[in-house]
């Protein structure tokens, strides 16, 4: 029996976010499985050897479909007739868009033909919607619509969608999976809060700059570690300084093994102004941390149990987020609490989960 061939189509799978992690883990997966032949596709690939960051399994061929970035506007319009050859050459019977941007190429190029495309959104609806990004909602009123799935990555933002748009294809809402962690000795982690993502504005990293000021110079004992790299980290380097916290909020910039600082944390902190559903925060509870979160849109409130396993603080409140930090530091036992209760709520993110539910998205009749 023919295999169903199953594409995942990236801006560059190279990169090491979360979007490229639930990428690769969905792709190992399905690879594992009889039916489906797997391969990913993206637009370039930037990493010098041209190497996934997260594994990929040698089954799944990876390639590029040009050799230079190329930022969404006019320029896109030359690379739809080759993406249109390749999804003809390979036979291709399933095209997933990790970012609805890629929709815009996508959905003309599998025009009339036996390519159904899925669009997988991995931000939240109101980030889309954004003026600050207007050219993203644009592509999701007026050729995302046209696609033959959408897969939301909470209920909540399905809900969005369907009462902001008319007119949407089959929409429905699947976790990213995260992987279970080792179990780790609560007593042998070491005096570190972590925070893990772009330095970027919608990280809100401001608002991280000002919490951790407040607990780090009260708290000087322990240490903040950030990971990640972005637009924003000379900005973050010069407040550092200026605010004499070099000792204590140290960025690392963009590491390769975040799990083994993860592995030796004991409070994870999320200040972004926006979220999809932040892979981050799952590997955290995964690692059995004690989780503090702007209680933002979508996110958080889905993974995160207040009062049980961390807490959600109202949104940009960054006062009191670090109250509520230093309530986690100065009494042990309740954050020792939360770190034993990290994995309530965490069966809904297994991966097992996930493949089910994209089984049967992908063995449905597309009509």
């Amino acid at each position: 029996m023919r295999k169903m061939k199953i594409c995942f189509f990236s801006g560059d799978i190279t990169r090491s976010g979360g979007t490229e992690r639930a990428a690769c883990m969905i792709a190992n997966g399905l690879a594992a499985q009889k039916e489906y032949k797997v391969c990913v596709l993206s637009l370039v690939e930037q990493a010098a050897q041209k190497r996934p960051f997260f594994y990929l399994d040698s089954k799944i061929s990876h390639e590029a479909l040009g050799q230079q970035w190329i930022q969404p506007g006019p320029k896109y319009l030359a690379l739809i007739p080759k993406l249109r050859r390749f999804l003809k050459q390979r036979e291709i019977d399933w095209l997933i868009d990790i970012d609805i941007v890629l929709d815009a190429l996508a959905v003309p190029a599998a025009y009339k033909s036996k390519t159904k495309v899925i669009s997988w959104e991995h931000f939240s609806f109101g980030y889309e919607t954004s003026k600050r990004f207007g050219y993203r909602n644009f592509i999701l009123r007026h050729v995302t619509t046209k696609s033959n799935r959408i897969i939301t990555l909470t209920e909540k933002d399905r809900q969005a969608y369907l009462h902001g748009i008319r007119r949407l294809p089959p929409i429905r809402s699947i976790y990213n999976p995260v992987e279970k962690a080792p179990s780790e000795n609560i007593q042998n982690k070491k005096q570190w809060i972590i925070t893990v993502g772009r330095l970027v504005y919608e990280k809100g990293i401001d608002y991280l700059l000002h919490t951790a000021e407040i607990v780090l110079k009260k708290y000087p004992d322990w240490q903040w570690l950030l990971l990640g790299d972005g637009d924003r980290k000379e900005w973050l380097n010069a407040q550092i300084q200026k605010r004499h916290l070099e000792k204590h909020l140290l960025v690392k910039g963009k590491v390769a093994d975040v799990d083994a600082y993860l592995a030796q944390a004991q409070i994870f902190v999320l200040t972004s102004r926006r979220e999809g559903l932040p892979m981050c925060l799952l590997e955290a509870k995964a690692h059995g941390l004690a989780c503090v979160s702007f209680d933002i849109e979508t996110g958080p409130d889905e993974i995160i149990s207040d009062g049980v396993n961390g807490f959600l603080i109202p949104a940009y409140d960054d006062v009191k987020m670090a109250e509520k930090i230093g309530q986690l530091l100065e009494h042990a036992n309740l954050r020792h609490t939360f770190m034993e209760n990290a994995a309530v709520g965490i069966e809904k993110f297994r991966l097992e989960t996930a493949l089910q539910q994209w089984n049967e998205v992908l063995l449905t009749r597309c009509e």
